[in-house]
């Protein structure tokens, strides 16, 4: 009777294990996302419509741009609410103990770029010892460039991430132990809009979220 009710308790608590694993998996799907149509209409979007419907004339498919953004709206559409759908069972559960796992698929770029720049001052003379993909200021960009360091500074539609003022803070303080000559660092994050493939770069930059760092007293 013991080993009966062992095997039926073993059983269930598989049976549980495998429910949750199943819609964690299920979760973690990547999805379309909900775009919109307003977003749709930026350059970026309006290229890449018009280079899938370039692909698909070559194939004997004739469609607008127009009507491609739209079977492509709709088709985000159902995708997201099929997705709830199969979620449901377990909405109330992930979300009273914080467990959703979401990933979206990036189906155009960011029509905006943020240039990490890092600058050094003795007296007025500013020298630049990094930006990010530059081949010639360098300094740093091993660490600065690995994926888990730049998300210590890259920027979101809501700016910096917390952790940005604490990295500048410790690479002034590694600059000055480096460079006694140095008097001031500064760190600015320099937002410029991506061009399109064969256009010239976008001339006009706003320098965003300065950081300034004055060497300290002895």
């Amino acid at each position: 009777m013991c080993s009966f009710l062992a095997s039926r308790r073993a059983q269930l608590r598989a049976a549980i294990i495998a429910y949750f694993v199943f819609f964690n998996a299920l979760a973690a799907l990547p999805t379309l996302g909900v775009p919109s149509a307003e977003r749709l209409d930026r350059p970026f979007e309006q290229a890449e419509l018009r280079r899938w419907q370039r692909m698909l004339a070559a194939v004997g498919v004739e469609i607008s741009a127009q009507r491609l953004a739209q079977l492509y709206l709709s088709l985000a559409e159902a995708a997201e609410q099929a997705h709830q759908l199969a979620l449901a069972p377990i909405a109330g559960f992930a979300s009273l103990t914080q467990t959703e796992q979401r990933w979206r698929l990036f189906g155009t770029p960011d029509e905006q770029r943020s240039v990490l720049r890092i600058s050094a001052f003795a007296g007025e003379r500013e020298e630049v010892l990094y930006e990010s993909l530059s081949p010639e200021y360098r300094w740093g960009a091993e660490r600065l460039e690995y994926r888990r360091v730049r998300a210590a500074y890259n920027p979101s539609r809501a700016g910096p991430p917390p952790t940005y003022e604490g990295l500048g803070l410790r690479l002034s303080e590694q600059i000055f132990a480096q460079r006694p000559e140095l008097t001031r660092v500064r760190i600015v994050l320099d937002r410029s809009r991506v061009p399109l493939p064969g256009a010239a770069p976008d001339p006009e930059h706003e320098e965003q979220y300065a950081l300034e760092f004055a060497r300290p007293a002895p």
